[in-house]
């Protein structure tokens, strides 16, 4: 597929065909052309008739070039926004008119925050893999590895991009409750433990069952980190520019629309919750907060001295304005809005000797502090948790962008 990521940006230097941008908030944006994944293809473009012929010639170039056919009678073309001649740009690509409701990896590309219908299949999945009559030629123990085979799987890959909601949640957990103990429809039984302690790990008593509340919240934090360590991201880029980034470029600013970001908005909001497991490595200061970051010691400042910050009078001052590397010896400098007490000054040498050997210099970073939660994998599910960025990207594109499209 580098022959016709290639083929693309000489047909787009040379003015052939355009690249879609998604603007942001401040009205710029990111230019996009073209997505790949294994030999799924989009290709974003404008409705114009000779890009269209533009891009029937290009595919035609790449099958000579490298000897694969390109299939497109499972091609569609895609709208964003409203084209009047649809038909007739389809048939000179040679394709067929599709709709946002296609899906792209597996996932749907435009989906209501929060649908439950969504997860119609994954609950279809989840019922013909645990049915009621497996449950009768098999032991306890075989039942108990079923579930965790099946959890390992089925559910992970959507659960590492949407929010699962809790009537969906509660079918799930009912559906693997009836499987271990019995029950269901027709027949009665009552379960021997409470699902909270079966999925509590082994060694606290508990089957090891996974929560799937808690599965779901650590697989979407997983964004958030990931948005945090990693600069060059494409995905990252266009959610830079469509949110806008806090100060520090850890996240982006908390979402408040209602439209066009709930899949991002979902996410986000499990950013505080990794923000508290973070230690921050101070570096030039520029990117870390003196009160507010976990930088200096195991928690953060305004915590360890609430009453000091309590009268300061940069609450949100950056590591960097509160060092001053100027003076006859460098040293911390905060302000305060008057003078200290008798006994803060006790505190106060405990907040200098606790900085003391701490410099404004090195390389800004981040490490995670919190728990680590182990999960075991099945290979296919490591494998399709790799796509799950290139889903959000595309989905991010779709949602937030117009122009047209051609998955293959």
């Amino acid at each position: 597929m580098e022959v016709f990521s290639c083929l693309l940006r000489r047909a787009i230097s040379g003015g052939f065909l355009s690249r879609w941008r998604v603007r942001g908030r401040r009205g710029e944006g990111i230019l996009i052309s073209h997505l790949l994944f294994a030999d799924d293809t989009l290709v974003f473009c404008e409705e114009f008739h000779d890009q269209l012929t533009y891009l029937s010639w290009l595919l035609m170039w790449f099958e000579g070039c490298s000897g694969l056919r390109v299939n497109l009678e499972k091609s569609e073309l895609i709208s964003m926004g409203r084209v009047h001649d649809i038909e007739d740009l389809a048939l000179e690509l040679g394709c067929k008119v599709g709709g946002l409701s296609s899906c792209y990896l597996g996932l749907p590309l435009v989906a209501p925050f929060k649908s439950e219908v969504v997860w119609d299949g994954v609950e279809e999945r989840f019922r013909k893999r645990l049915a009621m009559w497996k449950r009768q030629y098999i032991s306890k123990g075989e039942r108990l590895t079923l579930i965790w085979s099946t959890f390992s799987s089925m559910p992970i890959y959507f659960m590492s991009l949407f929010y699962l909601p809790r009537k969906v949640r509660l079918r799930l957990e009912k559906i693997q409750r009836d499987f271990l103990w019995g029950g269901g429809a027709l027949v009665q039984k009552p379960h021997l433990v409470r699902w909270n302690l079966v999925c509590l790990e082994r060694k606290k008593g508990g089957l090891g069952v996974r929560n799937l509340a808690l599965m779901n919240k650590a697989l979407l934090s997983k964004w958030n980190w990931r948005f945090a360590i990693e600069s060059e991201a494409l995905w990252k880029q266009v959610i830079s520019h469509k949110c806008d980034v806090e100060e520090g470029g850890w996240c982006t600013k908390a979402i408040s629309k209602r439209y066009g970001v709930g899949l991002w908005k979902a996410i986000r909001k499990e950013w505080l919750c990794v923000n508290s497991s973070l230690a921050y490595r101070m570096g030039c200061g520029r990117r870390v907060r003196f009160w507010k970051d976990k930088w200096c010691g195991d928690e953060p400042l305004c915590e360890s001295f609430p009453s000091l910050f309590s009268i300061s009078l940069a609450k949100d001052a950056w590591v960097s304005d509160v060092w001053s590397p100027n003076n006859v010896e460098d040293g911390w400098t905060p302000l305060f809005s008057r003078a200290f007490n008798d006994w803060e000054i006790e505190m106060v040498e405990l907040l200098c000797l606790r900085s003391k050997h701490l410099e404004c210099k090195g390389r800004t970073g981040i490490k995670w502090c919190g728990q680590h939660l182990r999960v075991e994998l099945s290979q296919s599910s490591r494998f399709i948790l790799f796509w799950s960025s290139e889903v959000l990207l595309c989905s991010l594109v779709v949602v937030f962008g117009g122009g047209m499209c051609l998955p293959r």
